[in-house]
């Protein structure tokens, strides 16, 4: 299409009146080489936080809606279910608090809070896969009505939200 153009970092398509890549947040125009200012170096993190926090959202939707299409309020999966969920939103989104909140009291960009933000970066993706991995499950094995794997799944993501806290 005429007119349109794609990410270099991740082959977003974009409009021609893209400043940053509303997929991964790079600064669109410059070489990968080029030094950016401070502003734009916390602008790319807040980016890829919001997309990142919209997937998660997205993701958590569609959990509950396979939560509640195969389980009844009353039933003990059910709420085991629902609670993991709670805490995995708890663990998601102060991960998000930390990472904005490292953003907003920074002065300056350097390598020290573009390693904490890279790494709160990957444990928000993390995050995300776990989640999509129990979505799938939820899909596999509730078709099938064999709840012990989804039961697994829900125990290894306590065990990734569990050892998000302790970190």
């Amino acid at each position: 299409m005429k007119g349109f153009k794609f990410c270099s970092e991740c082959g977003f398509k974009l409009q021609p009146s893209d400043k940053f890549c509303p997929n991964c947040g790079v600064k669109l125009g410059y070489s990968d080489f080029e030094l950016i200012d401070d502003d734009d170096f916390f602008l790319k993190y807040k980016i890829k936080i919001e997309n990142l926090s919209k997937e998660y959202d997205s993701k958590v939707n569609n959990a509950i809606e396979l939560i509640n299409k195969h389980f009844k309020p009353s039933e003990r999966s059910y709420n085991n279910f629902i609670s993991t969920i709670n805490d995995s939103n708890n663990v998601f989104y102060n991960n998000v608090e930390v990472a904005l909140s490292i953003i907003d009291l920074s002065d300056g960009a350097s390598t020290k809070i573009k390693k904490e933000l890279d790494d709160k970066i990957h444990t928000l993706n993390g995050i995300i896969d776990k989640l999509e991995e129990f979505i799938d499950e939820l899909i596999i094995n509730l078709s099938d009505r064999s709840k012990n794997e989804v039961e697994n799944l829900t125990k290894e993501l306590d065990s990734l939200i569990d050892s998000v806290k302790d970190y």
